[in-house]
């Protein structure tokens, strides 16, 4: 038994895993700059290594292909980190799980998507041409997108329906088609880059409009509670 040999210990090497990061965050980074400036299509793994400073193999094997870069570009502007925690699983959205208040929960939503659009909006535009032109795993990564997009306003109808009483006559299919089609980060691009719209005009817009859509009028029961966390935080 003496003489049986032991499998070789895997050795990882901190530096290592370091510098495999920062060729990965140098390749994304990249790639993100040149499908902005340029479009998908137009941009080829030789210019992102280019750009990176590294060898085109190197591309494939920190990130993948052309393909793999773009989807994995959508998933960070979409998280906004490399943790592997999903959008809800998130604090922002936790933040208007546990708001009592459903007219400041909208007022936290539209904050939180305005976050996760700021990042996106402008990626979003890339996929919708790279997705026009055909490549299955593309068309298939814009579906999915809208299709998260139609879960994610179902979850919010349901956060807010569980706080109070939606608008009258209003069904929560219909409200979460309504949510769906008004959160589109397209809107936020449309508006905010396309017509100079500031940030903060956005989020008005986008916190009048989804309240008027989904919520009954203020009551005088939920205006107090306001104006109680107004004074709350100016006592602070």
């Amino acid at each position: 038994m003496g003489n049986v040999k032991q499998p070789p210990r895997r050795y990882r090497s901190a530096l290592r895993d370091q510098q495999a990061a920062a060729t990965r965050q140098a390749v994304l980074a990249a790639a993100r700059e040149l499908f902005l400036a340029q479009g998908y299509g137009a941009t080829t793994v030789e210019q992102i290594a280019e750009s990176a400073g590294v060898s085109k193999p190197t591309v494939f094997s920190a990130v993948g292909n052309k393909q793999e870069v773009l989807a994995t570009l959508r998933t960070l502007a979409l998280r906004g980190d490399d943790e592997d925690l999903t959008v809800a699983e998130r604090e922002p959205w936790q933040r208007v799980v546990n708001e009592p208040d459903p007219y400041r929960a909208v007022e936290l939503e539209v904050e939180h998507l305005a976050d996760l659009w700021s990042r996106y909006a402008e990626l979003k535009e890339v996929l919708r041409g790279a997705a026009s032109g055909g490549e299955p795993a593309l068309k298939e990564l814009w579906a999915t997108g809208e299709g998260q997009r139609l879960v994610a306003a179902r979850r919010f109808v349901d956060a807010l329906a569980d706080k109070t009483s939606l608008r009258e006559g209003l069904r929560r299919a219909f409200a979460a088609d309504l949510v769906w089609l008004l959160i589109a980060p397209e809107n936020y691009h449309a508006l905010i880059s396309e017509r100079g719209w500031p940030r903060a005009r956005y989020e008005r817009w986008l916190t009048d409009t989804l309240t008027h859509a989904l919520l009954p009028a203020r009551t005088y029961a939920s205006a107090r509670y306001s104006t109680s966390q107004t004074r709350s935080r100016h006592a602070r």
